[in-house]
């Protein structure tokens, strides 16, 4: 699996994000996530990024390779890596605020991405955080999507809406580019759907899609689980009753989700059965927290 997206480093805290005197650092940003729950479940996952060398450099790089993470193709640069601020003080609202995006993220650029590397996966994933960076990240995105397509390499996405880092219509402009593209889109609803689309109800937010050529449909809609539609038929998946009320986190829970799903998918599973997995990935990481670490490994998973 390829994933191509942007590291930043993660502060959480258990208070409010002003209020709180202490924080945990850790790696973070949604690209990572997905890519580190593959991992630490057991794929093979090689991350396309860039850190800069400044103070974070060497923590960085160092969590990134512990996750099982190929970092091979992580470049460092100049200039300053991204800071976020995340707290679970209100588990209803998530909070995460990006205070610093830094200019590392900047430095993915399409050459980073050529053939022989995408060649060689199952599965090429980004999602429009890195493309809210920069033209030239949009651009890599785009060039490594094309050339998946062009290639019989699935191509999986999320729209992530991150306003304050950009505006819906460049979200919209994004999206548009590369939904012709795209085998797997995983997108939220109500309120992601309905800003993109129009939609808010699952059943019409996959039809819109796979209308358009998306194969397989991904619905994530919070404590309600998710709903697949596919060429299989389409079937929704409730968190299980009986831990969704222990969920205290939801800081990147989709991410989780996302990596989990793939996973699954590279492993020859069935997007039905790759849904029955991603929720209960999801769930394991809101129940243990933020960071990395509340990741499942594929231990966990067996228990």
């Amino acid at each position: 699996m390829l994933v191509i997206g942007e590291t930043m480093v993660e502060f959480s805290c258990e208070g409010g994000v002003l209020e709180s005197g202490a924080y945990k650092k850790d790696v973070g940003g949604a690209d990572v996530v997905v890519a580190a729950t593959a991992a630490r479940l057991g794929s093979k996952v090689q991350l396309v990024s860039s850190v800069a060398r400044d103070p974070f450099h060497g923590f960085i790089r160092g969590r990134l390779a512990e996750q099982g993470i190929d970092i091979s193709h992580v470049v460092t640069c100049q200039g300053y890596n991204g800071l976020y601020f995340t707290s679970a003080q209100h588990p209803e609202q998530r909070e995460y605020l990006v205070h610093q995006p830094g200019t590392a993220n900047r430095q993915i650029v399409p050459s980073l991405l050529y053939n022989e590397l995408i060649e060689k996966c199952k599965i090429v994933y980004a999602s429009s955080e890195l493309q809210s960076v920069s033209r030239q990240t949009r651009n890599a995105i785009f060039k490594a999507f094309h050339f998946a397509h062009q290639n019989g390499i699935m191509v999986a996405y999320d729209p992530n809406i991150r306003l304050m880092r950009w505006t819906l219509e460049d979200a919209l402009e994004c999206l548009c580019t590369v939904q012709s593209i795209i085998d797997i889109i995983f997108i939220s609803a109500p309120e992601e759907s309905m800003a993109l689309l129009g939609y808010k109800h699952p059943f019409e937010v996959i039809g819109y899609l796979r209308d358009r050529g998306v194969g397989t449909v991904v619905v994530k809609m919070g404590a309600e689980g998710c709903m697949v539609g596919c060429e299989a038929g389409l079937k929704q998946f409730p968190l299980p009753k009986d831990d969704a009320g222990k969920f205290q986190n939801p800081i990147l829970v989709g991410s989780a989700f996302n990596g989990g799903f793939l996973h699954c998918l590279a492993r020859g599973y069935d997007s039905f059965e790759a849904a029955e997995l991603a929720n209960s990935v999801a769930l394991y990481k809101g129940i243990k927290g933020g960071g990395i670490d509340s990741l499942p490994t594929v231990n966990d998973m067996t228990k």
